[in-house]
Formats: structure tokens, C-alpha cells, sequence
């Protein structure tokens, strides 16, 4: 039976990131490589850049083999910017590999699943909302 959780730093622990930095957003100005330059290199984590009441951004680093759960949203678009790939990107059921520079968009009620598929970690940038309704099936 489906679920819906909605609490996305709940959700990322859930899929596995368990360093997770979601403090010193909305600031004016952040340097995206040093931010990856100063993170775990060899474990999964993710930084907020931005949380605001309009949409949020999060970088998001897992190894190989990690990513998310098979979900949808049922009222919301998100795209992503690949930071470093590879990423395998199942969308109903087709899978996709998308590379570092490669840009993906999701309309709501696609189901999806993100993995990182490389030796090393991969890195996107998640653009959404921190009270998007992710339903599972």
C-alpha cells in the first residue's frame, strides 16, 4: 500500500544520507566547489543552499549503488542539475543514465528513482521543496 512521508530531511536518512547539513542556508552568496571540496568524499551526504517558502535547493552526494526510493510527487515539478555522475534515473519504469552537466526536469506524478552508478560518489543538485509530498508505492 502506498505512503506518503513529506519530511525530506527524514526522507534523506531514509535513502541513506546520514551527514546531512542543513544549516547556513539562503545566504546571498555560496562557492559550490569549495562546499564539495569540504564534505566526506568517501560516504553520502547532502548541504541545503536553499530553503525557502517557494523552493528549495540540496546538493546531494551518495556512493555508488545509493539514491533514493521509487516515489512520485503528486503536486510538484523538480528538476536537478548533475554536479558529478554517473546517475542511473528509472522514470516509469525506463531507465536513463545522465552525466556530470546533465540537466534533468520531473513533472509531477512521474515515478521515479535516482541511483549513483559510477565507481566514485556522485553529486546533484535537487531543486524542489522542503514540504513536497513524496508518495511511495
Amino acid at each position: 500500500m502506498p505512503h506518503s512521508e513529506t519530511d525530506v530531511p527524514s526522507i534523506l536518512k531514509e535513502d541513506g544520507i546520514l551527514h546531512s547539513d542543513f544549516t547556513d542556508s539562503n545566504k546571498e552568496y555560496q562557492n559550490i566547489p569549495r562546499i564539495i571540496n569540504e564534505m566526506p568524499k568517501d560516504r553520502s551526504w547532502c548541504k541545503t543552499l536553499v530553503n525557502s517558502e517557494s523552493n528549495s535547493v540540496t546538493i546531494l552526494a551518495q556512493m555508488p549503488g545509493e539514491g533514493n526510493r521509487l516515489h512520485y510527487h503528486p503536486d510538484w515539478n523538480e528538476w536537478w542539475y548533475i554536479l558529478k555522475g554517473p546517475w542511473r534515473w528509472e522514470i516509469e519504469g525506463e531507465e536513463r543514465i545522465v552525466n556530470t552537466g546533465d540537466f534533468v526536469f520531473m513533472k509531477k506524478n512521474r515515478a521515479h528513482k535516482i541511483t549513483a552508478c559510477g565507481e566514485n560518489l556522485s553529486i546533484r543538485m535537487a531543486v524542489s521543496r522542503y514540504d513536497v509530498e513524496h508518495i511511495y508505492p
